[in-house]
């Protein structure tokens, strides 16, 4: 399909990061339109030369029968000698100009079939060179956006590793069996006084276990708003 002025005028292409400036993209589409414009303009003007020359030639054919409608109505009789030349000059005067005609009307229809070809041409290839260099601009911010994406991922398990560590190593170093321990220099290493009467010892109730970390939110939670099919 053949793309004309206000085709190119009015594309329109989708605006992305670190994509082209779009008026930068309208100016050149603009001057895209204005070229093919002039070209469609030289075209029509050949056009109309070519209807000239087309109306020459109708009118030198149209002169050329009536000349030789009045050759033929001519009664016949002995040519001068003198005369004879000078109509057989016409005649290739007029054959002449018969040719030059034709070979002029030709050579306008093939200028301007060449140059409507190349015009052609030349718009499909801007035009499709625009959309591929915009596609590829795309191609790019989608392959960007999974990079990101799995540097996310990456951070966020050694994020959780690493607080699992912390907290590994916080029970650890408190243990449960610290707590119960009887300390050293406690009442066992005094002198024992006279035996008290014997009584039932209380049970001493474990301590409560620590308490464990609050839960930390997921900093690397999917983001509702965020759609990378919006790119597409």
């Amino acid at each position: 399909m053949a793309i004309t002025p206000a085709d190119i005028q009015a594309q329109t292409f989708s605006e992305a990061k670190r994509g082209y400036d779009p008026g930068e993209v309208d100016v050149f589409l603009e001057q895209v339109s204005a070229e093919v414009d002039a070209m469609l303009n030289k075209i029509v003007d050949l056009k109309g030369r070519l209807t000239s020359a087309e109306q020459d030639l109708a009118d030198t054919q149209a002169q050329l029968a009536a000349a030789q409608a009045a050759a033929q109505a001519e009664p016949v009789a002995a040519p001068a000698p003198a005369p004879a030349p000078e109509y057989t000059a016409s005649e290739r005067q007029i054959s002449a100009a018969l040719i030059a005609a034709q070979q002029t009307a030709d050579n306008i229809i093939s200028e301007a079939r060449e140059n409507a070809e190349r015009i052609r041409n030349e718009a499909d290839a801007k035009a499709r060179e625009v959309i591929r260099q915009a596609l590829a601009e795309k191609q790019t911010e989608i392959e960007e956006i999974d990079r990101l994406k799995a540097s996310r991922e990456e951070f966020k398990s050694e994020y959780l590793k690493l607080i699992q560590h912390f907290m590994d190593d916080a029970q650890n170093s408190f243990p449960k069996d610290l707590l119960s321990s009887t300390p050293s220099g406690s009442a066992a290493a005094v002198p024992a006084a006279d035996p008290a009467p014997m009584t039932t010892p209380t049970p001493v109730p474990e301590p409560a276990p620590a308490p464990m970390p609050t839960p930390v939110a997921d900093p690397f939670a999917p983001i509702d708003n965020f759609g990378v099919d919006d790119l597409d």
